[in-house]
């Protein structure tokens, strides 16, 4: 049985794939991972670099290369989540901008709004956001939880 870990208002703000990447190792769930080559592999996390994972598969332990990861996917979801409240900090202080991104993706998950991705090998997927960091994006969909690495997406439709 996979416990969801409470990720406090302060935690939510700072990076979620640590997080998510860490309650998968601590509770040894198993993860389907797809990399940018549409390649997949389902495993548990041996191993947590900065730029690697170490993941078993069928008794073998192989390095994935973070850049190469589109996505992580687990059956159950491995991080409960605070509701966001708006920053009222979404514009770019040293420009005065408005951060578009930001802007756009918290949103979303105020208004719960299904988004489309459209990733870099041409898959396309369809969640909800849960939380975001500057590197990654957390959806859900169904009941599983999706952790998806903003290098791999070329587009986000809602």
């Amino acid at each position: 049985m996979i416990f969801p870990m409470d990720v406090s208002k302060e935690e939510s703000r700072q990076a979620v794939e640590p997080q998510f990447l860490s309650q998968a190792f601590t509770s040894g769930a198993k993860l389907r991972i797809g990399q940018m080559n549409k390649t997949e592999y389902e495993g548990t996390i041996r191993d947590i670099g900065r730029y690697e994972i170490n993941l078993e598969v069928n008794g073998t332990v192989i390095t994935l290369l973070k850049q190469e990861i589109a996505y992580l996917t687990s059956p159950l979801p491995l991080l409960v989540l605070p509701p966001r409240q708006h920053d009222e900090d979404a514009a770019d202080t040293s420009t005065g901008r408005p951060n578009i991104q930001q802007e756009f993706l918290d949103k979303a998950i105020k208004d719960n709004q299904l988004l489309t991705l459209y990733l870099i090998n041409g898959q396309r997927f369809k969640a909800y956001l849960e939380a975001y960091d500057s590197f990654t994006l957390l959806l859900k969909e169904g009941g599983r939880q999706h952790l998806y690495y903003k290098h791999a997406i070329t587009t986000i439709n809602r």
